[in-house]
């Protein structure tokens, strides 16, 4: 699967999940989500800080016909697993 953060770049930098694959912020969304178009059927989770903005952008990539997008409820302020920060 893609791990794909929504946040925005200032976010991402402070903190994400370690191993996320994109950065796919939501104010750029359509704009930036082209990077993982070809990979519709490839598996994706999204989050952002709470749930919210990725819920919108599961959204919009199952609509777009991405066919398995999955949000991570609670998003990064309630994940336990190893994070990292950086450019």
């Amino acid at each position: 699967f893609n791990l794909v953060d929504v946040r925005e770049w200032n976010e991402w930098k402070e903190k994400r999940i370690k191993g996320t694959d994109f950065l796919v912020p939501t104010t750029s969304f359509y704009e930036t989500v082209s990077k993982i178009e070809d990979l519709k059927d490839t598996p994706v989770l999204v989050y952002c800080f709470s749930g919210s903005r990725s819920s919108y952008c599961q959204k919009m990539m199952c609509d777009m016909g991405f066919t398995h997008v999955t949000n991570l409820r609670r998003g990064i302020m309630s994940f336990s697993g190893k994070t990292e920060s950086g450019e």
